[in-house]
């Protein structure tokens, strides 16, 4: 007998991001915004819960006649928040040419609105400005470095009144406009690597983030980049049967395809199950998913008796874990050892590692993630190696230079990478022993400071070295298409996090802490202290994960979960400190030189 899922509430609502990063002034020009002094009273709730999708609402106002340049083009500016009928407000302030013409849909610009600088005249308005990133027509993000934004707004009078009559071919929209109107959506699709499901974030404007457009963003398929680690198992053609997902009083996302999906197997169904159930599992509205064609259910393996699923029906196409209470490992005086949660007592680990000294000690650790065995750097860096609890010796496993602090990723294979001038080439090892081709060619010229594989194995964070600097850069994980073994890792992104906080200048350290999200250690100066900052895998956000001061922390050691964060900071002054969710960083040791996180 087929095992069913339960039919009760498993809804995951992990993936669900709200940020808000430094809080620019909502207007652009010096003394164009307005403050109302009338209108309705919009109750908040308390705890900031705002359903996931929306933040402070500001309703933006058609234009007074008689506005001045500068109104014009700061009412302009605050209305490109607003969807509502097609951006109805925000093509009010255009000529009758340009309202029909505009396409808020084709993208968007993103600045700085600090530092913007107006240029007013009597008849004339524009914007300069940093340009901090953009979104293509799908929402995609994409962090700009070095530029600026110049625009000319062509102020023209029409009836009277002053109208743009050139407007920018998108949106345009401060960073502050962009985080409080928009919500991020991360989008499923299928490894071509694991089984494992793997996320790709959109950004939204918040009123048109809905199920419906999450769904359809999903039938399109992964970004360009992305879909050499990623595809989508729904047939070409598939599209929604009506123009809407509807979400029941019950928390049912009814899910209408069309009929291209009957063609497939039980096992492609679930996956298209899983992909679109983890997809609006951002939507704390959806609980459970139905599919239907034609108005008939489509039964999807292992579904509850009222053919709905949950995330929970699909927990292993995650490779996140939920582990609240992680074991703590540091190496300290030359052992490794076990500190306790509460009372900070250091137990060293039975056999070699546990009694080693500081003249034997390696260089770099990494714990796999349920603990059972290690992967080490020798202290000369040449040599990785692996090591299980209680065993007098450690199996090497491949030789290098430089190599840099090891990983052990999901399925139980051994990372490491080494690091010659500027220079760098991966070393991996399988579980089982055997060495793993994976060609990156575009590190063949580039010195790699830290790495970190995603828990999915589709992508891997770098923090790469150019002259003296420091930033954080993307590369994916894909087959390789001929007849040879391994994988290859191209498509190296730079992620310029100094554009949203120049903090984030200089970059030491990297983890993955969730399916999208990192952790990085960076620092606005070389004289200035490590702080540990949260981001996502596209660079959008970035905020400091604290509150820390007084420390120089200089790396991170982080355990992908589904909510929340599991991550040990190391300070260049030898204390580890954790991070109690939510709340601060605590010191658990002192004098140690690593450390590591495991279930």
């Amino acid at each position: 007998m087929m095992n069913r899922e339960p039919a009760m509430d498993n809804n995951h609502h992990a993936m669900t991001r709200r940020r808000f990063l430094g809080l620019s002034g909502l207007a652009v020009l010096a003394g164009c915004a307005r403050v109302p002094t009338t209108g309705p009273v919009t109750q908040v709730s308390a705890s900031g819960d705002t359903g996931g999708r929306q933040g402070i609402a500001v309703d933006p106002q058609p234009p007074p006649r008689g506005a001045s340049p500068d109104l014009v083009v700061a009412g302009f500016l605050q209305s490109m928040t607003s969807p509502q009928d097609g951006y109805r407000i925000a093509r009010e302030y255009l000529t009758t040419d340009a309202a029909r013409t505009w396409d808020p849909d084709s993208g968007a610009v993103i600045y700085d609105a600090s530092t913007a600088s107006p240029v007013v005249t009597g008849t004339s308005a524009g914007l300069k400005a940093p340009l901090i990133a953009t979104l293509d027509p799908a929402g995609l993000y994409q962090p700009v470095a070095g530029a600026n934004l110049s625009l000319d707004f062509g102020l023209t009078r029409e009836d009277g009144e002053l109208r743009i009559s050139t407007p920018p071919s998108g949106l345009v929209l401060s960073q502050f406009s962009f985080e409080r109107a928009f919500h991020s959506v991360a989008l499923y699709f299928t490894s071509l690597t694991r089984s494992y499901l793997v996320p790709e974030l959109v950004h939204l404007p918040a009123e048109a983030s809905t199920p419906t457009t999450a769904v359809n963003g999903l039938l399109t398929g992964p970004s360009q980049w992305l879909s050499g680690a990623a595809t989508n198992v729904f047939p070409t053609g598939t599209k929604l049967s009506s123009d809407a997902v509807p979400v029941d009083s019950s928390g049912v996302a009814v899910v209408p395809l069309s009929r291209e999906v009957t063609r497939l197997t039980d096992a492609q169904r679930r996956q298209i199950a899983g992909q679109v159930t983890w997809s609006l599992s951002t939507f704390p509205e959806v609980s459970r998913v139905r599919f239907t064609v034609g108005g008939t259910d489509v039964m999807i393996p292992g579904a509850a008796e009222d053919d709905t699923v949950s995330t929970g029906l699909f927990t292993s196409m995650s490779p996140l874990l939920s582990a609240d209470l992680p074991n703590m490992m540091v190496l300290k005086e030359g052992r490794l050892g076990q500190v306790a949660d509460q009372s900070g007592v250091f137990s060293p680990l039975a056999g070699l590692l546990g009694s080693g000294t500081a003249s034997t000690a390696p260089a770099g650790i990494a714990v796999d993630r349920s603990g059972a065995f290690w992967a080490l750097v020798d202290k000369p860096r040449r040599t990785l190696l692996r090591w299980q609890q209680g065993a007098r010796t450690a199996t090497p496993l491949a030789t290098g230079v430089g190599l840099l602090r090891p990983q052990v990723c999901t399925d139980g294979s051994c990372w490491t990478i080494s690091v010659q001038a500027n220079s760098s080439r991966f070393i991996v090892v399988g579980q089982s022993g055997q060495r793993i081709e994976v060609r990156a060619d575009e590190l063949a010229t580039r010195r790699v400071l830290a790495f970190s594989v995603s828990p999915d194995m589709a992508r891997i964070a770098l923090v790469v070295a150019e002259n003296s600097a420091r930033r954080l850069a993307m590369l994916r994980i894909r087959p390789v298409t001929d007849q040879s073994t391994g994988v290859i890792a191209d498509g190296l992104t730079e992620l310029r996090l100094d554009t949203t906080d120049t903090n984030m200048a200089l970059l030491d350290d990297v983890g993955w802490i969730s399916a999208t999200d990192l952790m990085v250690v960076a620092r606005a100066t070389t004289d200035s202290p490590g702080a540990p900052f949260q981001i996502a895998v596209d660079g959008s956000g970035g905020i400091a994960v604290g509150p820390l001061s007084g420390v120089d922390v200089v790396a991170v050691s982080t355990l992908p979960r589904a909510d929340g964060i599991n991550a040990l900071a190391l300070t260049g002054a030898g204390q580890v400190l954790r991070y109690e969710d939510r709340y601060r960083w605590r010191t658990i040791a002192t004098g140690a030189t690593a450390m590591g996180i495991c279930v």
